[in-house]
């Protein structure tokens, strides 16, 4: 028994050792030009965008260095950049002005801790995932945002660099743009015989950018009724891979709203009220019927009522949040009316939190050619209950379910078992996935697993396509039974 032990310990240390040989499974799929793959679109998740001030001003968030990469809310002018603008006179959220502008996927971002440097990858690895599939920035290509790794194939891979801060519909709708620019160059450009689709690599919030597209293309939320659910994203997509998306919403953007964005070594804290101006964050929230929100009790709270936000001094609701707010709106001249302006901003965000929430979580059925995989966490306890502290601002752990450490694998699936008291064995979910494959590790590390990495590049370089036509032929027979 010692022995079998011993076998066990040994198989699984080597299995961490063991890793595919990418360059000799998929070289000579990298060679592919553009009349037999994809070009392909990715979607960072929230906080993966740089933002910078307009007319190539300087970084707000993301800039390679510590230094100058990121607002500094101790400077007014920073803090007002890096919030999402609020009191404007706006039908919708997606009409507020733009203050910032997208500026790239964060690769490497670089800062200092206790005078030393320090290193955060964010999605270095993904990044790299594409250069290791061969695309690059094919010469006189129109779009700001392609990744450039080498010179040997005409390839593309498109970064979808996106304000974070602002609502999914209103990132859904440049998602489409750039899709568009990216068809319509190719069909001219690679004269591929054929109308372009592309695939989409989505990680978090990314996920939901695009399930928004996928369904109603570039149609923005209305001041008032619904878009059409025409899938006029799904259109253009042929294979899409979701990583970690929070389809279900996660506690962890609930609290970021409550508590705001604490410090590290990489970038300065922001104060609730800055970090609860930014609309998308309340789209990321749990839903109220799933029941992940609950009191001391155990019932269930609607995260979604504005009341609750202001019994519980949460965020913009907050009356000692003056300070900033001063800070954020230098032209209202007192202290009531800005807590007017930040009421009626919260009030706007929830509502139309739950308006985006209703138009992705019923059950349509996808075309039958938009091909649907999802990655997910299930190996780190990840809070899935949660509560109000008693003191106030943040929440308290209830009980946990496996995920990634941030996002469950139950919200990934979309599982409206959730909350139900006799649940059914089989998943229940509104999302039509073609495959799902679960990996042991945390929410960042999913686009730099080896599993993920391997299975990422047969999917986009080698897996036969339909709209291509590249199948085995019928073997040809004798007619004899052979």
């Amino acid at each position: 028994m010692a022995f079998k032990g011993m076998a066990r310990r040994a198989a699984s240390a080597a299995a961490t050792l063991v890793g595919p040989d990418l360059a000799g499974i998929y070289g000579r799929a990298v060679r592919q030009d553009a009349s037999t793959r994809n070009p392909v679109v990715l979607i960072p998740g929230v906080m993966g965008s740089r933002l910078s001030m307009p007319c190539g001003g300087p970084s707000m968030w993301g800039g390679p260095e510590r230094v100058g990469g990121f607002a500094d809310s101790q400077f007014p002018e920073q803090a007002r950049a890096i919030a999402h603008p609020m009191g404007e006179d706006a039908a919708t959220l997606s009409e507020f002005s733009r203050n910032l502008e997208p500026d790239g996927t964060m690769g490497k971002v670089r800062g200092r801790a206790w005078g030393l440097p320090v290193a955060v990858r964010a999605y270095e690895q993904i990044l790299t995932l594409m250069g290791v599939g061969g695309y690059l920035n094919p010469e006189g290509n129109p779009a700001r945002s392609v990744l450039d790794y080498g010179p040997d194939v005409i390839g593309t891979c498109f970064e979808f660099d996106y304000d974070w801060r602002r609502t999914v519909p209103d990132n859904a709708a440049r998602l489409g743009r750039l899709i568009d620019l990216v068809t319509n160059w190719l069909e001219v450009e690679a004269d591929c015989g054929r109308p372009v689709k592309v695939d989409v690599v989505a990680h978090s919030m990314g996920g939901v950018v695009l399930r928004y597209f996928l369904r109603y293309g570039q149609q923005g939320l209305p001041a008032s009724g619904k878009p059409k659910l025409d899938w006029s994203g799904a259109k253009k997509v042929e294979h899409v891979l979701m990583v970690g998306t929070p389809n279900a919403g996660s506690l962890t953007a609930m609290e970021r709203l409550q508590v705001g964005l604490p410090k590290t070594p990489v970038y300065p804290g922001y104060s609730p009220a800055i970090v609860a101006s930014m609309p998308a964050l309340y789209q990321l929230m749990t839903r109220t019927r799933h029941k992940r929100l609950v009191d001391r009790n155990g019932a269930a709270l609607d995260a979604f009522d504005p009341e609750l936000w202001i019994d519980r001094r949460w965020g913009l609701a907050d009356p000692n949040a003056d300070a900033t707010l001063r800070v954020l709106m230098p032209d209202v001249d007192t202290a009531d009316a800005r807590r007017r302006v930040a009421m009626e901003h919260l009030e706007r965000c929830l509502t139309e939190a739950r308006r985006v929430h209703d138009l992705l979580d019923f059950a349509a059925d996808s075309p039958d050619d938009l091909v649907m995989q999802l990655f997910a966490g299930d190996g780190i306890p990840t809070p899935a209950v949660a509560r109000p502290t008693a003191a106030g601002r943040g929440l308290e752990p209830v009980s946990f379910d496996p995920g990634d450490a941030t996002v469950t694998r139950a919200s990934a699936l979309m599982d409206e078992r959730l909350g139900q008291e006799d649940p059914s064995p089989r998943l229940l979910t509104p999302i039509r996935y073609d495959a799902v494959t679960f990996l042991p590790t945390d929410h960042m590390a999913l686009t730099r697993h080896p599993t993920f990495i391997d299975n990422a590049l047969y999917l986009l370089l080698e897996k036969p396509r339909p709209s291509c036509g590249y199948r085995q032929p019928a073997p040809q027979t004798t007619g004899l039974g052979d």
